[in-house]
């Protein structure tokens, strides 16, 4: 039996372990879909936050990752094939984030912001430029194999992903389904309209004013976290009806969207006021 142990000890201690492990954003070469989808998410947290954004997600791989993005003219890019390219230059940043990490580690500094395109080096572009050509390469050896293979990739899984701040710390994952829901409403329902992407907008710019410090206060205090969730929880369920109703025109969303806020208004508000109205008298 002891023999056993020791070579199963053995062989534990000799597996080559990456520098960062496959997550549901990012896999061994740069982000996923689901990568590309948490960088916008997080870009007006990046406007607001600036530097601090990689402090405040504990300098990540995906966080320096997204930074170089946000800062890359493509990631103004808004054709069809947008996420496509923003995988593909991910990759390419991916790869410098480990050289760069590797010879500031050679080196003994400590550098945790992320590369910038313009200070590589010639050689490093050279690198740049192999590295594109093969992941062309790449990109057209796969298509092949799939039509050949006839695989069909489902379409669940491009959708997962992260969700918003405060949702994501009280459910304690962006993949818990309550997150998702969030998820599916913005890009199924209100992302499909002009008056649906205004309204995002501009509750992107007041979301992220205030809900990077609720999500940090619930990390700290159980009580306060289990204390927003019962908050929230009534307003994602009387979301979710969104789910079961279609909303392909301006009209339909302002409809829905001016219905659920009386009805939150009505739960929030109305309930408690007559409650406290009633136990008065």
């Amino acid at each position: 039996m002891k023999p056993v142990i020791i070579i199963a000890i053995a062989v534990v201690l000799l597996i080559p372990i990456t520098a960062f492990a496959q997550t549901p954003f990012r896999d061994t070469a740069g982000l996923t879909k689901n990568g590309i989808e948490w960088c916008e998410e997080n870009y007006q947290l990046y406007k607001f936050m600036g530097n601090d954004f990689f402090e405040h997600h504990n300098h990540s791989i995906e966080s320096r990752i997204c930074g170089n993005l946000y800062n890359d003219d493509l990631w103004t890019y808004s054709e069809h094939d947008r996420y496509q390219k923003l995988i593909e230059q991910s990759r390419i940043y991916y790869t410098l984030e480990i050289q760069e990490s590797s010879e500031e580690a050679k080196e003994g500094k400590v550098d945790t912001k992320p590369v910038n395109i313009e200070e590589i080096p010639q050689e490093i572009e050279q690198q740049q430029v192999e590295l594109e050509n093969k992941l062309v390469e790449q990109e057209i050896e796969e298509q092949v194999e799939i039509v050949e293979e006839l695989v069909t990739v489902p379409i669940n899984s491009e959708n997962e992903g992260g969700g918003c701040l405060i949702a994501t710390a009280t459910y304690g994952s962006e993949m818990a389904p309550q997150v998702q829901l969030l998820r599916e409403i913005r890009d199924n329902q209100l992302m499909n309209t002009g008056s649906g992407m205004s309204f995002m907008t501009g509750f992107n710019q007041l979301y992220y004013s205030f809900s990077p410090t609720i999500a940090d206060m619930e990390r700290e205090n159980p009580m306060f976290q289990e204390a927003v969730k019962i908050a929230i929880t009534p307003m994602i369920s009387s979301l979710s009806i969104l789910n079961y109703v279609d909303m392909d025109s301006e009209l339909e969303v302002l409809g829905y969207g001016i219905s659920l806020i009386l009805l939150n208004v009505m739960m929030y508000v109305g309930i408690p006021i007559l409650a406290i109205m009633r136990f008065r008298k």
